[in-house]
């Protein structure tokens, strides 16, 4: 109810300012068809639906085998991690927190997926203990792939360098999921990790 209530504020405030428009004593009927429309926008923007849905498909307690690629066509680095996601915001975004090691050094990352119902994109954030960054992408569920496509920028630690990132995430029969990431610092893409998870 408070959520309605926040919402119905927002559209007011927004039909509010539609309404300076007109003159005073102006006949207010457009003013309140832009406050319905306001409202409706608010409400649809607000909304989870489908996507969602789709997020929440991942949710769950999972072991993961990642691969690293620290260059193209080297050697696969490989770790294991435990990975628990959550539904967060009643349902709009997903939470997923990993645990385990790299190069024998703990490892601790965190994760957020959401969907945009105003620009109809995927969205994720990425951080970890290995970093101070924030890696940002955006995308879409493919139809004809079956995966969500996620596109983003990341910047080099040692060279300051912004290259281009592409993440293709699947899930596959029996509560499992796949996601590959390239990378491309301007040479062309190339594999730089792999992960799958398996429910525990």
């Amino acid at each position: 109810m408070k959520q309605w209530i926040f919402v119905g504020a927002l559209a007011l405030l927004a039909a509010t300012a539609f309404a300076g428009h007109h003159e005073k004593g102006e006949a207010t009927v457009d003013a309140a068809m832009d406050e319905a429309a306001a409202m409706q926008a608010m409400a649809a923007a607000a909304t989870p639906g489908d996507a969602h849905a789709k997020l929440a498909k991942g949710v769950g307690s999972f072991k993961a085998s990642m691969a690293f690629f620290m260059e193209p066509g080297g050697d696969p680095l490989v770790s294991q991690m435990s990975v628990e996601r959550t539904m967060d915001l009643n349902g709009r975004v997903m939470n997923e927190s990993w645990k385990g090691q790299v190069m024998g050094a703990p490892f601790e990352g965190r994760g957020r997926t959401g969907f945009d119902n105003v620009t109809q994109k995927y969205w994720s954030t990425w951080t970890d203990n290995m970093s101070t960054g924030l890696l940002v992408m955006h995308g879409a569920w493919d139809a004809d792939e079956e995966a969500m496509v996620l596109h983003g920028e990341s910047t080099h630690p040692v060279t300051g360098k912004t290259y281009k990132t592409r993440a293709v995430g699947k899930y596959l029969p029996e509560g499992k999921e796949s996601m590959v990431m390239y990378e491309d610092h301007g040479e062309g893409e190339y594999k730089s990790m792999t992960f799958t998870l398996e429910p525990k």
